[in-house]
């Protein structure tokens, strides 16, 4: 009689614990988990007061279900531009592009920080760099950049204008990424311009800049470089070409002759 009771009581638990005659329990194992192409990014020297080339971050939803973001944040002398949206399906991924802008000399940290429904959150990636002293200037280079007009969407070129963008007046600087192919480039956001391209298309946008300073601001590896307006890579990387743009890479002795032809060349397409 006691094993009788003893196994009707162990089968009672088991039913509790996993139901019994109804079926299957409801146990949802789907959630979502992030994950990052780099748990930190290193800056460049940068001059106090002036914004770097971007650096990125790809957020991937490793996990099996819906990602929701509630906030994506730089603390203090960084900043972040971001395609994520609200919601990040199982599988996708999103770009964080990241900037410095040195408040002080010296070396400066920070993070970016998400907050989301994964686990962990709020989920942190490091920041640093180095802020210099200089004397940073931004003048016109007597081209404009902007959309072509009957182009693809967010196609954008270059050409001559030096009416509207007499060389080197000085400029307001306005950093602007997002055109087709991708490209980067620095513009005076208060004038206004028009071009022909090299093939003949017509478009019109702002005054392209060109960026000196004498404090030798400099960007790191995934930093863009080779344009005129362009800080050059700083000491043991070469500007190299990838697709229509080029990036800051570490160096081989080999390197070194090749890339300060090859900045030269792209500085003067722009004169």
């Amino acid at each position: 009689m006691k094993n009788l009771l003893r196994v009707v009581l162990t089968l009672s638990g088991l039913c509790l614990l996993y139901g019994c005659g109804g079926g299957s329990p409801s146990v949802s194992l789907s959630s979502p988990s992030v994950s990052f192409s780099t748990n930190g990014l290193t800056f460049g020297d940068e001059v106090v007061g002036t914004a770097s080339q971007p650096l990125p971050i790809t957020l991937t939803n490793s996990g099996t279900a819906t990602l929701t973001i509630a906030s994506i944040a730089a603390s203090a002398n960084f900043a972040e531009t971001n395609n994520c949206g609200s919601t990040l399906a199982a599988g996708a991924n999103c770009t964080i592009n990241v900037t410095l802008t040195p408040n002080t000399t010296g070396s400066v940290s920070g993070t970016v920080s998400f907050t989301d429904n994964a686990a962990g959150s709020p989920q942190t990636v490091s920041l640093s760099g180095t802020g210099r002293m200089g004397t940073p200037q931004y003048t016109l280079t007597g081209y404009c950049w902007g959309g072509i007009e009957h182009g693809a969407p967010n196609q954008c070129g270059i050409g001559q204008d030096l009416t509207d963008c007499p060389v080197g007046q000085i400029a307001t600087p306005t950093s602007v990424a997002g055109c087709l192919p991708p490209q980067s480039r620095v513009i005076d956001s208060s004038t206004t311009c028009s071009f022909k391209t090299s093939d003949g298309l017509s478009g019109s946008g702002s005054c392209l800049d060109n960026f000196s300073d004498t404090g030798g601001s400099c960007s790191v590896q995934g930093q863009e470089c080779g344009a005129a307006e362009l800080p050059p890579c700083c000491s043991g990387f070469v500007c190299a070409a990838a697709s229509d743009r080029a990036f800051c890479q570490p160096s081989t002795a080999a390197d070194a002759s090749r890339s300060r032809s090859f900045d030269q060349g792209l500085a003067d397409k722009l004169r």
